[in-house]
Protein backbone atom coordinates (compact mmCIF):
# COMPACT_ATOMS: atom_id res chain seq x y z
CA UNK A 1 0.00 0.00 0.00
CA UNK A 2 1.45 3.18 -0.83
CA UNK A 3 0.16 5.95 2.12
CA UNK A 4 1.51 8.59 0.35
CA UNK A 5 -2.26 10.17 -0.39
CA UNK A 6 -3.08 9.61 3.11
CA UNK A 7 -0.45 11.32 4.83
CA UNK A 8 -2.07 15.06 4.80
CA UNK A 9 -4.71 13.47 6.65
CA UNK A 10 -2.66 12.04 9.63
CA UNK A 11 -0.74 15.30 9.80
CA UNK A 12 -4.14 16.73 10.11
CA UNK A 13 -4.83 14.51 13.27
CA UNK A 14 -1.33 14.17 14.85
CA UNK A 15 -2.19 16.82 17.34
CA UNK A 16 -5.90 15.78 17.67
CA UNK A 17 -5.85 12.66 19.49
CA UNK A 18 -4.83 11.40 22.70
CA UNK A 19 -3.01 8.48 23.55
CA UNK A 20 -4.42 5.84 25.44
CA UNK A 21 -3.30 3.85 28.30
CA UNK A 22 0.01 1.95 28.20
CA UNK A 23 0.30 -1.56 29.70
CA UNK A 24 2.94 -2.63 32.23
CA UNK A 25 6.77 -2.83 29.85
CA UNK A 26 8.24 -5.73 29.31
CA UNK A 27 11.68 -6.30 29.69
CA UNK A 28 13.87 -5.08 27.26
CA UNK A 29 15.04 -6.80 24.34
CA UNK A 30 17.36 -9.62 24.90
CA UNK A 31 19.68 -10.61 22.32
CA UNK A 32 21.53 -14.15 22.93
CA UNK A 33 24.84 -14.34 20.80
CA UNK A 34 26.32 -17.78 20.39
CA UNK A 35 29.85 -17.94 19.31
CA UNK A 36 30.28 -21.18 17.84
CA UNK A 37 33.71 -23.46 17.24
CA UNK A 38 35.73 -21.11 14.80
CA UNK A 39 37.99 -23.94 14.10
CA UNK A 40 41.44 -22.00 12.56
CA UNK A 41 42.46 -18.30 14.30
CA UNK A 42 41.37 -16.92 11.11
CA UNK A 43 37.34 -17.87 11.75
CA UNK A 44 38.07 -16.96 15.14
CA UNK A 45 38.82 -13.03 14.80
CA UNK A 46 36.27 -13.10 12.53
CA UNK A 47 33.65 -14.89 14.46
CA UNK A 48 34.83 -12.35 17.61
CA UNK A 49 34.81 -9.08 15.50
CA UNK A 50 31.07 -10.15 14.66
CA UNK A 51 30.11 -10.47 17.85
CA UNK A 52 31.64 -6.74 19.14
CA UNK A 53 29.70 -5.41 16.19
CA UNK A 54 26.37 -6.81 17.84
CA UNK A 55 27.29 -5.74 20.83
CA UNK A 56 27.84 -2.68 20.44
CA UNK A 57 25.37 -2.37 18.19
CA UNK A 58 22.90 -4.21 21.31
CA UNK A 59 24.67 -1.56 23.25
CA UNK A 60 23.57 1.40 21.75
CA UNK A 61 19.83 0.72 20.71
CA UNK A 62 19.68 -0.40 24.84
CA UNK A 63 19.32 -4.39 24.41
CA UNK A 64 20.65 -6.72 26.98
CA UNK A 65 23.09 -9.02 25.64
CA UNK A 66 24.30 -12.21 26.48
CA UNK A 67 27.28 -14.27 24.45
CA UNK A 68 27.54 -18.09 24.76
CA UNK A 69 30.89 -19.47 24.62
CA UNK A 70 33.54 -21.63 25.77
CA UNK A 71 31.24 -23.41 28.16
CA UNK A 72 31.77 -27.03 28.47
CA UNK A 73 28.48 -27.32 26.55
CA UNK A 74 27.53 -24.27 24.98
CA UNK A 75 23.97 -26.24 23.29
CA UNK A 76 23.00 -27.01 27.07
CA UNK A 77 24.09 -23.11 28.05
CA UNK A 78 21.48 -21.76 25.31
CA UNK A 79 18.75 -24.22 25.95
CA UNK A 80 19.23 -23.03 29.78
CA UNK A 81 18.79 -19.25 29.07
CA UNK A 82 15.83 -19.64 26.97
CA UNK A 83 13.90 -21.18 29.77
CA UNK A 84 14.65 -18.87 32.16
CA UNK A 85 13.77 -16.09 29.71
CA UNK A 86 10.02 -17.92 29.61
CA UNK A 87 9.50 -16.74 33.14
CA UNK A 88 9.83 -13.17 32.88
CA UNK A 89 10.18 -13.14 29.05
CA UNK A 90 11.43 -10.31 27.14
CA UNK A 91 10.11 -7.66 24.57
CA UNK A 92 11.78 -9.22 22.05
CA UNK A 93 14.47 -12.11 22.03
CA UNK A 94 17.02 -12.70 19.31
CA UNK A 95 19.24 -15.14 19.08
CA UNK A 96 22.50 -14.63 16.69
CA UNK A 97 24.32 -17.98 15.28
CA UNK A 98 27.93 -16.77 14.31
CA UNK A 99 29.91 -19.80 13.81
CA UNK A 100 29.95 -23.02 11.16
CA UNK A 101 27.20 -25.06 10.52
CA UNK A 102 27.72 -28.58 9.42
CA UNK A 103 25.29 -30.89 7.07
CA UNK A 104 25.89 -34.67 7.31
CA UNK A 105 23.26 -35.38 4.36
CA UNK A 106 20.85 -36.10 6.91
CA UNK A 107 20.64 -33.11 9.19
CA UNK A 108 21.94 -29.89 9.74
CA UNK A 109 24.26 -28.77 12.74
CA UNK A 110 25.68 -25.77 14.21
CA UNK A 111 28.66 -26.32 15.91
CA UNK A 112 29.16 -25.29 19.49
CA UNK A 113 31.63 -26.64 22.61
CA UNK A 114 30.05 -30.03 23.77
CA UNK A 115 27.57 -31.17 21.74
CA UNK A 116 26.56 -29.63 18.17
CA UNK A 117 22.69 -28.75 18.06
CA UNK A 118 19.89 -29.11 15.25
CA UNK A 119 17.58 -26.96 13.63
CA UNK A 120 15.16 -29.53 15.52
CA UNK A 121 17.01 -29.05 18.72
CA UNK A 122 16.55 -25.37 18.87
CA UNK A 123 12.93 -25.00 17.48
CA UNK A 124 11.74 -27.79 20.70
CA UNK A 125 13.09 -25.34 22.77
CA UNK A 126 11.62 -22.22 21.54
CA UNK A 127 8.49 -23.76 21.29
CA UNK A 128 5.65 -21.86 22.04
CA UNK A 129 7.72 -19.07 23.09
CA UNK A 130 5.93 -16.19 24.58
CA UNK A 131 7.00 -12.94 22.76
CA UNK A 132 7.76 -12.57 19.12
CA UNK A 133 12.01 -14.25 18.03
CA UNK A 134 13.96 -13.33 15.67
CA UNK A 135 16.58 -15.80 14.56
CA UNK A 136 19.53 -15.21 12.03
CA UNK A 137 22.16 -17.86 11.23
CA UNK A 138 25.02 -16.75 9.51
CA UNK A 139 26.58 -20.23 9.09
CA UNK A 140 27.02 -22.75 6.09
CA UNK A 141 24.57 -24.99 5.90
CA UNK A 142 21.58 -22.86 7.61
CA UNK A 143 18.74 -22.98 5.57
CA UNK A 144 17.18 -25.95 7.49
CA UNK A 145 16.98 -23.47 10.43
CA UNK A 146 14.29 -21.33 8.40
CA UNK A 147 12.32 -24.26 7.81
CA UNK A 148 11.92 -25.54 11.58
CA UNK A 149 11.79 -22.26 13.51
CA UNK A 150 9.48 -20.59 11.11
CA UNK A 151 5.87 -19.50 13.04
CA UNK A 152 3.85 -16.60 13.72
CA UNK A 153 5.66 -13.37 15.09
CA UNK A 154 8.97 -14.94 14.07
CA UNK A 155 11.62 -13.40 11.71
CA UNK A 156 14.06 -16.11 10.83
CA UNK A 157 17.11 -15.40 8.58
CA UNK A 158 19.73 -17.71 7.01
CA UNK A 159 22.83 -17.35 4.90
CA UNK A 160 22.32 -20.44 2.64
CA UNK A 161 19.68 -21.45 1.08
CA UNK A 162 19.89 -25.06 1.16
CA UNK A 163 21.74 -27.60 3.39
CA UNK A 164 23.82 -28.80 1.29
CA UNK A 165 25.64 -24.76 0.95
CA UNK A 166 28.24 -26.24 3.09
CA UNK A 167 31.21 -23.96 2.47
CA UNK A 168 31.77 -20.66 5.00
CA UNK A 169 29.35 -18.20 4.65
CA UNK A 170 30.31 -14.46 4.49
CA UNK A 171 26.71 -13.46 4.94
CA UNK A 172 26.59 -13.13 9.05
CA UNK A 173 30.19 -10.45 9.01
CA UNK A 174 27.91 -8.10 6.58
CA UNK A 175 24.92 -8.45 8.85
CA UNK A 176 26.62 -7.41 11.79
CA UNK A 177 27.59 -4.39 9.99
CA UNK A 178 24.28 -3.36 8.57
CA UNK A 179 22.39 -4.20 11.36
CA UNK A 180 24.64 -1.97 13.78
CA UNK A 181 23.34 1.48 11.54
CA UNK A 182 25.98 1.30 8.40
CA UNK A 183 23.98 4.50 6.29
CA UNK A 184 24.78 2.32 3.20
CA UNK A 185 22.39 -0.33 4.40
CA UNK A 186 19.21 2.63 4.95
CA UNK A 187 17.24 2.08 2.03
CA UNK A 188 14.50 3.97 3.18
CA UNK A 189 16.29 6.64 4.33
CA UNK A 190 14.93 6.86 7.93
CA UNK A 191 18.25 7.24 9.98
CA UNK A 192 17.56 3.66 11.01
CA UNK A 193 18.39 0.10 9.61
CA UNK A 194 15.74 -2.45 10.06
CA UNK A 195 16.58 -6.37 9.61
CA UNK A 196 15.02 -6.19 6.22
CA UNK A 197 17.36 -3.76 5.06
CA UNK A 198 20.43 -5.30 6.75
CA UNK A 199 19.23 -9.15 5.13
CA UNK A 200 18.95 -7.20 1.84
CA UNK A 201 22.35 -5.43 2.54
CA UNK A 202 24.20 -8.40 3.83
CA UNK A 203 22.55 -10.38 0.76
CA UNK A 204 23.85 -7.81 -1.90
CA UNK A 205 27.53 -7.77 -0.36
CA UNK A 206 28.15 -10.82 -0.78
CA UNK A 207 27.07 -11.08 -4.13
CA UNK A 208 29.48 -8.50 -5.03
CA UNK A 209 32.07 -10.76 -2.70
CA UNK A 210 31.62 -13.37 -5.14
CA UNK A 211 32.11 -11.45 -8.32
CA UNK A 212 34.93 -9.30 -7.43
CA UNK A 213 36.63 -12.77 -6.66
CA UNK A 214 35.63 -14.30 -9.78
CA UNK A 215 33.93 -17.27 -8.01
CA UNK A 216 30.79 -19.07 -8.07
CA UNK A 217 28.79 -17.75 -4.68
CA UNK A 218 28.50 -20.86 -2.40
CA UNK A 219 26.04 -19.07 -0.20
CA UNK A 220 22.64 -17.54 -1.07
CA UNK A 221 20.69 -15.71 2.11
CA UNK A 222 16.96 -16.46 2.96
CA UNK A 223 14.19 -14.38 5.21
CA UNK A 224 10.84 -15.81 5.93
CA UNK A 225 8.87 -13.56 8.20
CA UNK A 226 5.01 -14.69 7.31
CA UNK A 227 5.67 -17.97 9.44
CA UNK A 228 5.38 -20.05 6.14
CA UNK A 229 8.82 -21.88 5.88
CA UNK A 230 9.53 -21.17 2.72
CA UNK A 231 11.22 -17.70 2.76
CA UNK A 232 12.58 -15.21 0.66
CA UNK A 233 15.50 -13.95 -1.96
CA UNK A 234 16.86 -10.46 -2.04
CA UNK A 235 16.44 -10.24 -5.62
CA UNK A 236 12.40 -10.87 -4.88
CA UNK A 237 12.71 -6.81 -3.63
CA UNK A 238 13.00 -3.17 -5.40
CA UNK A 239 13.82 -1.48 -2.59
CA UNK A 240 12.20 -2.97 0.93
CA UNK A 241 9.01 -4.19 -0.98
CA UNK A 242 8.93 -7.89 -2.01
CA UNK A 243 7.94 -8.26 -5.73
CA UNK A 244 7.63 -12.00 -5.74
CA UNK A 245 6.89 -14.49 -3.40
CA UNK A 246 7.08 -18.23 -3.45
CA UNK A 247 3.46 -18.36 -2.54
CA UNK A 248 0.98 -16.11 -4.48
CA UNK A 249 -1.68 -16.29 -2.02
CA UNK A 250 0.63 -15.64 1.26
CA UNK A 251 1.78 -12.78 2.48
CA UNK A 252 4.90 -11.86 1.09
CA UNK A 253 8.37 -11.54 3.71
CA UNK A 254 9.99 -8.80 4.59
CA UNK A 255 6.97 -6.72 6.33
CA UNK A 256 7.64 -7.68 9.66
CA UNK A 257 11.18 -7.67 8.94
CA UNK A 258 10.99 -3.98 7.72
CA UNK A 259 9.36 -3.16 11.53
CA UNK A 260 11.94 -4.49 13.70
CA UNK A 261 15.23 -2.40 14.34
CA UNK A 262 18.05 -2.98 16.81
CA UNK A 263 19.38 0.91 16.84
CA UNK A 264 16.51 3.26 16.21
CA UNK A 265 16.72 6.43 14.77
CA UNK A 266 15.51 9.47 17.15
CA UNK A 267 12.45 9.68 16.94
CA UNK A 268 11.65 6.16 17.53
CA UNK A 269 13.98 6.17 20.18
CA UNK A 270 11.31 8.28 22.07
CA UNK A 271 8.69 5.59 22.02
CA UNK A 272 8.09 3.03 24.35
CA UNK A 273 7.66 -0.70 23.80
CA UNK A 274 4.06 -1.06 23.82
CA UNK A 275 3.72 2.19 21.60
CA UNK A 276 6.04 0.27 19.02
CA UNK A 277 4.06 -2.75 18.86
CA UNK A 278 0.75 -0.90 18.56
CA UNK A 279 2.63 0.78 16.03
CA UNK A 280 3.25 -2.28 14.40
CA UNK A 281 -0.01 -3.92 14.69
CA UNK A 282 -1.98 -0.94 12.91
CA UNK A 283 0.67 -0.69 9.84
CA UNK A 284 0.43 -4.21 9.18
CA UNK A 285 -3.89 -3.62 9.62
CA UNK A 286 -3.21 -0.67 6.89
CA UNK A 287 -1.32 -3.71 4.36
CA UNK A 288 -4.23 -5.91 5.30
CA UNK A 289 -6.87 -3.23 4.79
CA UNK A 290 -5.14 -1.96 1.48
CA UNK A 291 -5.77 -5.54 0.09
CA UNK A 292 -9.13 -5.13 0.59
CA UNK A 293 -9.53 -1.88 -0.98
CA UNK A 294 -10.58 -3.42 -4.55
CA UNK A 295 -13.29 -5.48 -2.41
CA UNK A 296 -14.55 -3.37 -0.22
CA UNK A 297 -14.77 -0.07 -2.15
CA UNK A 298 -13.28 3.43 -1.64
CA UNK A 299 -15.98 4.63 1.09
CA UNK A 300 -15.57 1.91 3.58
CA UNK A 301 -11.53 1.75 3.00
CA UNK A 302 -11.15 5.12 3.85
CA UNK A 303 -13.23 5.21 6.27
CA UNK A 304 -10.81 2.53 8.01
CA UNK A 305 -7.74 4.13 7.08
CA UNK A 306 -9.13 7.25 8.76
CA UNK A 307 -9.68 5.34 11.94
CA UNK A 308 -6.11 3.11 11.98
CA UNK A 309 -4.35 7.06 10.93
CA UNK A 310 -5.96 8.73 14.25
CA UNK A 311 -4.23 5.57 16.12
CA UNK A 312 -1.19 6.50 14.42
CA UNK A 313 -1.39 9.98 14.70
CA UNK A 314 -1.70 9.53 18.58
CA UNK A 315 1.01 7.24 18.79
CA UNK A 316 3.13 10.18 16.67
CA UNK A 317 2.44 13.30 18.82
CA UNK A 318 4.63 12.01 21.52
CA UNK A 319 7.31 12.56 20.00
CA UNK A 320 8.75 15.83 20.00
CA UNK A 321 11.33 17.76 17.92
CA UNK A 322 15.07 17.28 19.31
CA UNK A 323 15.85 20.00 21.89
CA UNK A 324 12.42 19.41 23.37
CA UNK A 325 13.31 16.44 25.68
CA UNK A 326 11.49 17.90 28.40
CA UNK A 327 7.94 17.41 26.81
CA UNK A 328 7.43 21.35 26.58
CA UNK A 329 7.65 21.22 22.89
CA UNK A 330 5.57 21.49 19.97
CA UNK A 331 4.87 17.52 19.06
CA UNK A 332 6.65 16.35 16.06
CA UNK A 333 4.46 14.75 13.11
CA UNK A 334 5.64 11.47 12.21
CA UNK A 335 4.42 9.49 9.50
CA UNK A 336 3.49 5.43 9.55
CA UNK A 337 6.10 3.29 7.71
CA UNK A 338 4.43 2.99 4.28
CA UNK A 339 2.99 -0.67 4.32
Amino acid sequence: MNCSSLLPLLAALVTAVPLTAQETAPPGREILIVLGIPGIEEYAQRFRQTAETWKEAAERGKAQVTQIAGSVEDASALKARIDALRAKPPEELWIILIGHGTFDGKQTKFAVNGPDFTDKDLAAWLKDFPRPVVVINGASSSAPFLTSLAGPDRVVITATKSAGEIYYARFGEYFATAISGDPEADLDNDEQVSLLEAYLYASHKVEGFYTDEGRIATEHALLDDNGDGKGARAEWFEGVRAVKSPDAKATPDGERAQQLVLVPNAADAQLSAEQRRHRDALEQELRALAKERATIGEEAFYAKAETLLRQLAAISATVKEPGNSTGNGKPKPTSPRAP
